[in-house]
């Protein structure tokens, strides 16, 4: 997306670039003398659901304009780059079902009496566990 520079006109809900993440503006208030405060919550994945504060006067707080944004054409073969994207976001998601999830199977044999206590332990709120098969 393009960036346009004009912090007085930014209302909640703008999306804004600050030190090179993507945020969501919540409020905008104007400092004595010149300047603003901006508080934003995190839209990128370093910074997802984190509130910050941002001084106009220290940092470099460029609005996101989504009508000057630059459509590019994916000119590789069957569309690979943009397959590759969408897989990528794709997996990154957790997912949201009680099922149990192998990687690709992974290196472990699959065995009946694994499974129960992974499905217990993976009832948990985003849980990230190894079962380890020892021969």
């Amino acid at each position: 997306m393009a960036v346009s520079a004009s912090i007085s006109t930014l209302a909640p809900g703008a999306r804004v670039l600050a030190r090179d993440e993507e945020w969501l503006v919540r409020r905008v208030d104007a400092l004595p003398g010149e300047g603003h405060v901006v508080h934003v919550t995190g839209l990128s994945e370093l910074v997802r659901n984190h509130d910050r504060i941002f001084l106009t006067t220290l940092d470099e707080v460029a609005e996101l304009r989504p009508e000057e944004t630059r459509l590019v054409a994916d000119d590789s073969p069957r569309f690979r780059r943009s397959r590759l994207y969408l897989e990528s976001l794709f997996r990154r998601t957790p997912p949201t079902d009680s099922y149990i999830h192998l990687g690709h199977l992974a290196a472990l044999d699959q065995k009946r009496y694994q499974l129960y206590p992974a499905h217990l332990a993976l009832k948990a709120l985003r849980p990230r566990i190894l079962i380890v098969s020892v021969r």
